[in-house]
């Protein structure tokens, strides 16, 4: 598939970037990552349904502003403004009821279709894993089942791991993938502010 047929989600989904997270990889069975992932995407009522509202919430505020942008780019520009300033407040919620711990986290290579870092032990490919994740510096968490596309074992190791793990994400849910494509685009901005600068 050429660039020129992918949508603008899916060419944000190849971006990627070197990060930063706190985060936890967990196997799991076939079975385990089929349940674990319909549970992720589908969320039940009791965990999911605040989750489903937000979205709704987000999407319908989306289209307004965007219709509001072709008439007055200020007042548009002012409440996307707002919207970031509501999201920073509830990432403090969060951060109350679970602090981060910076020290414990992880160099990755990360996009919003996958992620890769170094392990200490190997991986079958094609294996399932649950991926928990948490932003840094907002400390946002992301869920998700990913599938091992390899597990190569380098001539080096770095800090004890000497295996380089990629995984593709197959179950995430669209907020919390939403929520992916932004850190990653707003980290490579943040880059290109600091190359400029040098």
């Amino acid at each position: 598939m050429s660039d020129s047929t992918l949508s603008g989600a899916d060419r944000r989904a190849f971006f990627r970037i070197n990060d930063r997270l706190v985060m936890s990889v967990i196997p799991l069975s076939t079975e385990e990552a089929e349940q674990i992932g319909e549970a992720i995407i589908d969320a039940t009522p009791e965990t999911g349904q605040l989750t489903q509202q937000m979205t709704s919430i987000q999407k319908s505020f989306n289209h307004l502003v965007d219709q509001i942008g072709h008439t007055d780019r200020d007042v548009a520009r002012a409440l996307r403004m707002l919207d970031e300033k509501v999201s920073l407040l509830a990432q403090n919620v969060q951060l109350l009821h679970t602090p981060l711990n910076p020290e414990s986290a992880t160099e990755v290579n990360l996009s919003a279709g996958g992620i890769a870092l170094m392990t200490e032990s190997a991986f079958p490919a094609r294996s399932a894993m649950e991926i928990r994740m948490q932003l840094l510096p907002g400390g946002l968490h992301i869920r998700a089942i990913a599938k091992v596309i390899a597990c190569d074992q380098l001539m080096q190791s770095i800090q004890g791991r000497s295996f380089y793990l990629r995984m593709a994400f197959t179950h995430m849910s669209e907020t919390d993938r939403n929520i992916l494509v932004k850190h990653t685009l707003n980290r490579q901005a943040e880059e290109l502010r600091n190359s400029k600068q040098i």
